[in-house]
């Protein structure tokens, strides 16, 4: 049975370095192998692990979605497009990368994106977890192109705008054409001397498993402005710990909304 795990939050909450270090620790544990899913037009995913990413999903959507983009004769568009995921897909040591790319243009793309979302799901199905990285407005989710989710993970940083985006994407996933197994929410880059009691209170009125804070992190920070992949930190950094103890959390099974995990 496959874990899958879907990340959004306010852009500069840190969640596509969230992922990364999800992916990390999944690498520590028997839940392999792992499909590292990058669905942020910004597309820094595959930066963060150290690999080169694929052709973006993006460009497979849009050449299908045109008659040149047509198939070959003799091979139908649905084998067409699976071929060309199979093509995109990055390979790594315990994980694969597959980068969605940039939003839709102004053509119509529900029969693509049926077949995106088919051999998504497919593809998905070769793997023990899933780590997609999303963007705040949870595009791919909303146009139903990616798998339903076990966990819907929102990120925010101890400010008022980050959580009222927490706030809107936990209201817009009760919305989406999705199943979405359970929502959690986790504070990220908490510095040390912030009012925690403050934030759990807000945080308990969302109604979502609130999991344990991702502390600020210099050793993070420092491989970010140097373009390292967050397999070059130490073990024992303390984000890494955290993370940790969140995917703990996050594979026990479902407890009462709001408890702190």
């Amino acid at each position: 049975m496959t874990l899958s795990i879907a990340i959004a939050g306010k852009g500069g909450t840190g969640k596509t370095t969230l992922a990364a270090l999800l992916v990390r620790c999944l690498k520590e544990t028997p839940i392999q192998p792992i499909l590292a899913v990058d669905a942020d037009p910004n597309s820094n995913l595959g930066e963060m692990l150290g690999v080169e990413p694929g052709q973006p999903l993006a460009d497979i959507r849009e050449q299908s979605s045109t008659p040149e983009g047509s198939p070959p004769s003799g091979m139908g568009r649905a084998r067409a497009v699976e071929d060309e995921i199979q093509r995109a897909v990055t390979e790594a040591e315990g994980f694969d990368l597959v980068t969605m790319g940039r939003p839709e243009g102004p053509r119509c793309y529900c029969y693509v994106n049926t077949l995106l979302r088919k051999s998504l799901d497919d593809l998905s199905g070769n793997y023990e977890a899933v780590v997609l990285d999303n963007e705040a407005g949870m595009e791919h989710l909303s146009r139903r192109t990616t798998n339903d989710v076990d966990i819907l993970l929102a990120v925010m940083n101890p400010t008022l705008p980050s959580r009222r985006a927490v706030e809107r994407i936990l209201a817009i996933s009760h919305e989406l054409p999705v199943r979405i197994g359970r929502r959690a929410v986790l504070v990220n880059r908490l510095a040390p001397g912030a009012a925690a009691d403050e934030i759990d209170r807000q945080l308990s009125e969302l109604g979502a498993q609130r999991l344990a804070d991702v502390p600020q992190d210099e050793n993070v920070e420092e491989a970010g402005a140097l373009g390292q992949s967050v397999f070059t930190l130490p073990g024992q950094t303390p984000a890494l710990v955290a993370v940790r103890s969140v995917l703990k959390a996050l594979q026990k099974p479902k407890s009462k909304q709001g408890d702190l995990a």
